[in-house]
């Protein structure tokens, strides 16, 4: 059994939440199908449990062992929620393990889909659109911006989202379902749909300078394209369908 603590917990510092946002980075590195990122959670709130309780460090940590899966770019969020909830049920206040529990639940899904819609579908398009523009014009600088961007991106909200987690607690369900956040979600979006046209514009034009039959045959890439992505055709799929298409048009462009 562990000691009852009987002085207050410290207040996790700057370098405590520092070492968790760390092992935030490695979130996926742990990933697997029976709880999916509960053992990831468990390795990332180790430094903390131990600082805000070295005696039920252990506890604190194995009770995080359940099925837990989020968004990797958001979970930091609840990372940093969780060891404010842990730190005032140390201080006294009436927090059980169930209050955790509804907690990470309440938080986990939303964060989840509304990660995906940021990352996956308006960062990274953005990114590969930003990469794609820079190889057709030949810019290994630009290639290399688009990269940072998207890593400069994920590493930032990782590391942050402990902090901004930690500095909330509840309010953090608040914060995620209030207009300001819908705002910035909508912004991004709009930002990677207008690059995505750019590319298009780009692509059409690029291909108008070889010739009919090339500019016919971009425009049948771009529908094709277009056509599957509303019908929630996989990606992979879709690559692996064009590929050849794509490789013979790249081949008599540059013949």
């Amino acid at each position: 059994m562990d000691a009852v603590r009987t002085s207050p917990p410290p207040e996790l510092s700057r370098r405590d939440l520092l070492r968790v946002g760390l092992r935030m980075l490695y979130l996926q590195a742990l990933l697997h199908p029976r709880g999916m990122q509960n053992l990831a959670l468990m390795h990332a709130l180790a430094p903390a449990a131990r600082r805000l309780h070295p005696e039920g460090a252990r506890r604190l940590v194995a009770a995080h062992v359940p099925f837990f899966n989020c968004n990797p770019n958001f979970a930091p969020l609840v990372a940093g929620g969780i060891l404010r909830l842990e730190r005032e049920r140390l201080a006294g206040r009436p927090i059980t393990d169930q209050d955790v529990a509804h907690f990470k639940r309440a938080l986990s899904s939303p964060l989840a889909a509304m990660g995906d819609m940021l990352f996956l579908g308006a960062i990274e398009p953005l990114a590969l659109t930003l990469g794609c523009l820079s190889g057709i014009y030949n810019s290994f600088t630009g290639l290399v911006l688009a990269w940072l961007l998207y890593n400069a991106v994920v590493v930032t909200c990782r590391l942050w989202g402990v902090f901004f987690g930690y500095e909330r607690g509840w309010e953090l369900v608040d914060v995620f379902s209030g207009p300001a956040f819908q705002r910035i979600l909508g912004i991004v979006q709009s930002i990677g749909a207008s690059v995505g046209g750019a590319l298009v514009a780009v692509l059409l034009y690029r291909a108008s300078r070889y010739g009919l039959w090339a500019l016919v045959a971009t425009m049948v890439l771009v529908g094709t394209s277009l056509a599957t992505s509303r019908r929630d055709v996989s990606p992979s799929r879709l690559s692996a369908a064009l590929l050849p298409l794509c490789v013979l048009v790249a081949l008599a462009a540059g013949s």
